[in-house]
Order: structure tokens, then sequence, then C-alpha cells
């Protein structure tokens, strides 16, 4: 595994709201146009820049599953059931 500095830099934010990470981190970390990136903003008003790893249209979607919400199928169709009910 590759060795990082740890280091920081000051940067400021453009018109657009648009950074630079600055050349010698694209260079070390091999980014490049395109790379994508979560940011997180954090309650103290911190700004965290996580690099995010290309994932295939299938990972992106059983990604996306996992964070969808319990789903009870059986009390789901009971409540069906009651609604049919009420409408006949």
């Amino acid at each position: 595994m590759k060795q990082h500095t740890f280091d920081t830099e000051n940067i400021r934010l453009g018109k657009k709201g648009q950074i630079t990470i600055p050349k010698w981190i694209r260079e070390e970390d091999g980014l490049k146009e395109q790379d994508a990136f979560k940011v997180t903003h954090m309650p103290s008003g911190d700004i965290i820049l996580s690099r995010r790893k290309n994932q295939t249209p299938e990972e992106r979607m059983l990604n996306a599953i996992s964070k969808a919400p319990s789903f009870d199928a059986d009390a789901a169709w009971k409540e069906v059931v009651e609604e049919r009910k009420k409408d006949r």
C-alpha cells in the first residue's frame, strides 16, 4: 500500500463554488479529471472531502438498496388487504 503524506494547505473557493486540489496531492494520489468525491458537512461547520471509488451500476444499486429503510413485506401486504376491504 502506498504511503501518503499528512499535510494541510489553504485553498480558496472560486467564483462558481469550485476548489482546486493542489497539484502535489493530485499527483501523489493519482487523481484525474472526473474522479468522484463525497462532500461531508459536519455539524461543526467543517467540510470533509473523501475520494469515492468508481462503482459499477450494479454496485451503486446494491449500495442504494443497502441504505434503504427496512421493509416488512407481511405488514405491507396486510395494509393492502385492509385498504381493499375498505374500498369494497
